[in-house]
């Protein structure tokens, strides 16, 4: 049904029972699949995420919790860049480690930033690719890659995008088809989430945590959290956080009535159990 060359790619021809039934009804769909890693994933319930190379690190934390909390259920789909491909690779390896991701090009245009979280996701998860090896990306080459991840996923999740955006590419792909769109909020004006601003008002599912996509999709997350204990000075910070959603080390330590000196070691506290996420610039938010 397929075949294995020496490179350790395996062919998935169309006629072929491990070829991805999502794709099989699309005009356009890859008559050959060269795949690398694990192919029963195919076979998974799939969530694809994704998010562009400017998405915030908060969302990008966010993300990778999401993905990690739902990897253990269901294959994570995405594709090879920064941003939020990275968060969602990331979040999924440290969970169940169920990833697919998808190439633009062949094999031989692995994208180098990436190439060692890449090759993790090919000793654990799965390397999907449309093209022959030596295939070049080319200018249409993303587009029809996001058409793919939308139509490989049951609904897709939406990390980060601006007005124009390849990851809302992927996002109106999926609503021709009527799958459910998830998108988190941003702030009214801002930039990098101009485009998940726009998703929300046109029906998307406010996502904040991994049991918003988990309802949606009639997925029970049966793990079990263990309950973070804060001190006193931890619970005062979070709820400063919370209070500003976004604010200087300074601003955080006169509102939380924690010393200077200290407010940032409360903080890295936070960061540790997965609470707060450090902007840059002694800056922090709430996750």
């Amino acid at each position: 049904m397929f075949l294995k060359e020496s490179n350790d790619t395996i062919e998935i021809p169309i006629s072929a029972e491990e070829y991805p039934k999502e794709w099989k009804g699309l005009s356009d769909a890859p008559p050959i699949l060269y795949a690398r890693g694990d192919i029963r994933l195919l076979r998974e319930r799939k969530l694809t995420i994704v998010g562009s190379r400017r998405t915030p690190t908060a969302a990008l934390k966010l993300g990778a919790q999401i993905a990690k909390d739902l990897s253990g259920t269901m294959a994570i789909v995405t594709g090879t860049a920064d941003g939020g491909d990275s968060a969602a690779i990331e979040g999924a390896l440290q969970g169940g480690g169920k990833i697919i991701c998808v190439l633009a090009g062949g094999f031989s245009s692995l994208p180098q930033g990436n190439i060692s979280l890449l090759h993790e996701v090919e000793k654990r998860g799965l390397l999907l690719s449309p093209y022959p090896y030596e295939t070049a990306v080319r200018a249409f080459s993303y587009e029809y890659r996001n058409k793919l991840l939308a139509t490989l996923g049951e609904g897709v999740l939406v990390l980060g995008a601006a007005e124009k955006s390849g990851a809302l590419i992927t996002a109106k792909y999926a609503q021709k088809e009527g799958k459910p769109i998830f998108a988190l909020p941003y702030f009214p004006g801002s930039a990098a989430g101009a485009g998940c601003n726009l998703l929300l008002k046109s029906g998307g599912v406010l996502t904040e945590n991994a049991a918003d996509v988990a309802v949606a999709l009639g997925i029970s997350l049966t793990e079990k959290k263990r309950a973070l204990v804060l001190t006193e000075e931890e619970r005062r910070m979070w709820q400063a956080l919370t209070d500003v959603s976004e604010g200087h080390v300074s601003e955080l330590a006169s509102k939380s009535g924690i010393p200077a000196f200290k407010a940032r070691s409360v903080l890295s506290a936070l960061e540790v159990k997965g609470l707060a996420v450090s902007l840059g610039g002694n800056r922090y938010a709430p996750l």
